[in-house]
């Protein structure tokens, strides 16, 4: 039984069908070993070289030695993390609830659905593929992306890496956030996201015991970042008081500001 029918006939698990269309990432380092460092719920690994072999529920410390491809994948409210041993380093590997990714050969891998988190002090490269379109990841840092049904989304949490698409490069720092459109591959202008929040609420980032290694790098990013918009509030005006102040409420603070 494949990992898809196993997940999606449990009654206690909910992992829909996995997106057709879906980017496939290839490093070009030799992976030389995967490890479960953390898992919360329901995680399972399915062998796809061996089809007649069930999925097997993933533990904390298994390294992982199955014969490739071999797919993993997290069930409803799980979440999972992987490192990965390289010849050049290292990377770690988070996925969120309900999410597949496909290791296919040292360095390859096929993102199914759901959301995921790259961190890596190294440079390396990755080619991201799709049916109908492909595109390169180069750089080091921490980045998210989630599958989408029109393409793909992702987001550079710090560090800087480049997008291309074979017409078109566009150089991601820290806060980016840009889409790559199914089928076109087309890469949109990078929009700028709040990193405290984000980083403050991610599930990816603060539901793990151990914090990434990229940790203090997250918070400078997010410092930088906020100095450089300079704490802007979108403000309401509320009333004006009889001496004349003018109250204002914050949704930042929801606190009530007196001008004059």
């Amino acid at each position: 039984m494949s990992l898809l029918k196993f997940l999606s006939s449990s009654r206690n698990l909910s992992f829909a069908t996995l997106v057709l269309a879906c980017p496939v990432i290839h490093a070009s380092v030799d992976l030389q070993s995967i490890k479960v460092s953390h898992l919360r719920g329901m995680c399972f690994i399915q062998p796809i070289a061996e089809k007649k072999l069930p999925p097997s529920v993933l533990q904390i410390g298994k390294e992982l030695s199955k014969k490739k491809p071999f797919g993993l994948g997290t069930s409803n409210e799980s979440l999972l993390e992987l490192v990965f041993r390289m010849t050049i380093g290292s990377a770690q590997i988070r996925l969120g609830s309900s999410s597949g990714i496909e290791v296919q050969t040292d360095g390859s891998y096929k993102l199914h659905r759901g959301s995921f988190l790259f961190c890596h002090k190294n440079y390396l490269s990755w080619m991201i593929k799709a049916e109908e379109n492909s595109f390169l990841i180069n750089g080091a840092g921490t980045w998210m992306t989630e599958c989408l049904t029109s393409g793909l989304k992702l987001i550079l949490l710090e560090g800087e890496i480049t997008v291309t698409n074979g017409i078109k490069s566009q150089v991601l720092k820290s806060g980016d956030l840009i889409l790559v459109s199914a089928g076109s591959s087309m890469i949109s202008k990078p929009m700028q996201i709040e990193l405290p929040l984000l980083i403050g609420t991610s599930r990816l980032i603060n539901q793990f015991p151990q914090p990434l290694p990229s940790k203090s790098k997250l918070v400078s990013a997010a410092k930088v970042q906020a100095l450089r918009i300079k704490k802007r509030y979108e403000a309401f005006v509320g009333d004006v008081k009889k001496d004349r102040k003018l109250q204002l409420w914050t949704p930042a603070s929801t606190k009530l500001l007196d001008k004059e």
